[in-house]
């Protein structure tokens, strides 16, 4: 987006594992190395110093050219990798939901809201990684299965729910 707004804008995205969540996101990224200056690097940081002029310097190892390197730019963005929070393994024994091979809470894959628990229901990042307007989709999912249990709760139909 940045390329759009100021075209002689580059950047450099370093990661070992680079992939898009979202609909559409993986043509995005590979978009923005093709046609904007953006320069994907498989390789680890090391360090991000200040240099001589005040611009950070990050020093990272380019495992494809297994080479350590250094470069100034003038704007470092730290971002971390999406990963299920700290907690979530009492979350899920306390709510006495699973856990999915990744950590996260473990969802129906045709109804990705509801847990392994009835009654229970998650919505964001706690079940799988995604982006914000998913998040808020997924939201309003489980506020109306919640809503759902509930009228059926009040009108003496009441399904078998998580106690």
């Amino acid at each position: 987006i940045a390329n759009e707004h100021e075209p002689e804008t580059s950047s450099a995205i370093f990661g070992m594992d680079i992939r898009a969540i979202g609909k559409g996101f993986e043509e995005y990224k590979i978009r923005g190395g093709n046609h904007s200056n953006i320069r994907y690097v498989r390789g680890r940081v090391a360090e991000i110093s200040e240099g001589p002029d005040n611009n950070p310097v990050v020093t990272y190892e380019d495992t494809n050219k297994r080479e350590v390197k250094s470069e100034t730019f003038e704007l470092v963005i730290l971002a971390t990798a999406c990963a299920p929070t700290r907690g979530i393994n009492e979350l899920s024994g306390i709510l006495g939901t699973e856990l999915d091979a990744y950590g996260f809470i473990k969802t129906d894959p045709l109804s990705p809201v509801d847990t392994t628990r009835a009654g229970i229901f998650v919505c964001g990042c706690c079940g799988a990684p995604m982006d914000v307007p998913e998040s808020v989709a997924q939201a309003s999912s489980a506020a109306a299965r919640a809503a759902e249990i509930a009228f059926q709760a009040n009108s003496g139909k009441e399904k078998a729910v998580a106690r």
